[in-house]
């Protein structure tokens, strides 16, 4: 197929999946078919693991690609060019993670319909960024993500570094005006608002995104949410799960996440990225996820966490670089 009738006739099958017309696993069989001709990485990727003959029964047997990927080969599905190129922070000194876009409406209906079904629909909301890190980078998918937020109702996102006087005063005018804020507010700045004078958020939705690599000490997700919940008077919490190599997201209450309608996340071996998958326990986290049809919807990540069953996960740290080079010497 070529991109134009591969988009067209995945956008439809996910409507279907959306619409409780299809199963997901039936969809994720589809796609695994299709990348592993069409995908040059991830076809390379079963070859060299001796992998692309396997007889795959059920999503635990299939194959994930390492998310290191992202950050030194091209991964996308057939050949088009892209219509916008997301990429991740990063940290000083290596590289970045690039995913390819080819249709910017897809991943946008995809994350409204996630966002509306898992936290609140938009209309009567005006939403807020407290991404100081994320406004630095334009290829930010978070920062794309809640700038379409605001733009589907014509009610324009708006944005904050460290600037709570701005943020409250934002905050105060939205509530006169009988809308619903929502803040998108990365973890290090939630925790920074916790420590001044907290400002009054008892009318807010807070979704905390994650963050803190570099910008203070490395606290495990539980101890997070006592902080905030200790120190800030928000309306409700959210805490988001997602990534720049990803289409979709998770959303989740006390460190507990439910899976979008086009995701779902298994546990593996902490040092087999190849290792079977399932559906509970702890281990390294593999992401599935049917957006992203046009890349790699098969993604080992570089996460740790506990696995409650098919749509309910944990995220508990992160992997150390030396347990997920293996496969990368694959290609090199």
């Amino acid at each position: 197929m070529e991109i134009g009738e591969a988009h067209i006739y995945f956008d439809e099958k996910l409507n279907q999946l959306y619409g409780g017309h299809l199963s997901f696993e039936e969809l994720a069989f589809e796609i695994y078919q299709y990348q592993k001709e069409h995908s040059r990485i991830y076809r390379q990727f079963l070859e060299l693991t001796g992998l692309f003959g396997k007889d795959i029964h059920s999503l635990e047997e299939i194959p994930f690609l390492p998310v290191e990927f992202f950050k030194t080969k091209t991964i996308q599905t057939g050949h088009w060019a892209p219509e916008v190129v997301f990429s991740s922070s990063g940290t000083t000194g290596s590289p970045r993670s690039r995913h390819l876009i080819p249709f910017l409406a897809a991943y946008e209906k995809t994350a409204h319909r996630i966002f509306e079904a898992q936290v609140i629909p938009l209309e009567n909301v005006q939403l807020m960024g407290l991404l100081p890190t994320y406004l630095d980078n334009p290829e930010s998918s978070l920062i794309h993500m809640v700038r379409s937020f605001g733009e589907q109702k014509n009610r324009p996102s708006q944005f904050f570094r460290i600037d709570f006087e701005s943020l409250e005063a934002a905050i105060q005018d939205a509530t006169q005006q009988k809308l619903i804020p929502v803040i998108f507010a990365v973890t290090y700045a939630l925790l920074k608002l916790a420590d001044s004078t907290p400002i009054n958020l008892e009318s807010c939705i807070v979704v905390e995104t994650g963050g803190m690599k570099g910008l203070g000490k490395e606290m495990c997700k539980a101890e997070i949410l006592e902080i905030l919940s200790q120190k800030l008077n928000y309306k409700s919490l959210f805490s988001e799960y997602g990534m720049s190599e990803m289409q979709s997201q998770a959303y989740g209450n006390n460190g507990i996440y439910s899976s979008g309608f086009s995701m779902r996340v298994l546990s593996r071996e902490v040092e087999d990225p190849i290792s079977p998958s399932r559906f509970y326990g702890r281990g390294a986290l593999n992401v599935v996820d049917l957006a992203n049809y046009s890349t790699c919807s098969f993604i080992a990540s570089e996460d740790l966490g506990m696995v409650h069953n098919e749509q309910q996960f944990e995220v508990i740290g992160r992997l150390e670089q030396s347990e997920i080079r293996g496969c990368n010497l694959l290609f090199s």
